[in-house]
């Protein structure tokens, strides 16, 4: 785990709070290290360390602000709603799986014409989860770079076609049951 100092150098030029990737080693007050080698030269696990550390920094996978006003609220607002999205996404898949269990055993019992609905629509239960999952995490890193910047960007198409998909997808059931039986 690395702790970054607060150094006015390591400030983005906005003054945002956002520290660079680029700090050197020497901005870090807190850096965990096996010396159980007894020499300070690099141990495996340094270098797997920094390889990481590297790898991380290089693609900008961490991010560490300064906690002012509220960014830390706002940051863990944003995974929040990412963790709604995700639960969302999985009822949404759960329901799919479901929906084609209860047909086949529909089919069962009642008549066979059930059974040709059932994939289908379950297929399209399953597409609208995984829709949703991805709408969630491109939503996600979207909010996390305008917080960044100080904006927060609205979201409304993604959201009306979420919910009009849904509500098709809820009528062509209902019209399904309605006209088999």
């Amino acid at each position: 785990m690395v702790l970054r100092s607060l150094s006015p150098g390591s400030r983005s030029a906005g003054g945002s709070g956002v520290f660079s990737p680029e700090s050197s080693d020497e901005e870090c007050t807190n850096d965990r290290r096996d010396d159980s080698a007894g020499d300070s030269g690099g141990s495996p696990r340094e270098a797997k360390e920094s390889w990481w550390r590297g790898l991380l920094n290089r693609y900008k996978l961490v991010l560490t602000l300064e906690n002012s006003g509220s960014v830390a609220r706002d940051h863990l607002a944003s995974e929040r709603t990412f963790l709604a999205y995700a639960r969302t996404s999985l009822a949404i898949a759960s329901a799919g799986v479901a929906l084609v269990q209860l047909f086949t055993l529909s089919a069962e019992t009642i008549g066979k014409e059930w059974q040709r609905y059932a994939r289908p629509l379950g297929a399209v239960m399953i597409g609208l989860g995984i829709y949703t999952l991805v709408v969630g995490v491109s939503r996600y890193f979207i909010v996390q770079d305008a917080l960044i910047r100080g904006v927060y960007p609205v979201a409304r198409v993604s959201t009306v076609l979420l919910s009009f998909a849904l509500l098709s997808f809820i009528i062509a059931v209902f019209v399904i049951i309605l006209a088999v039986r």
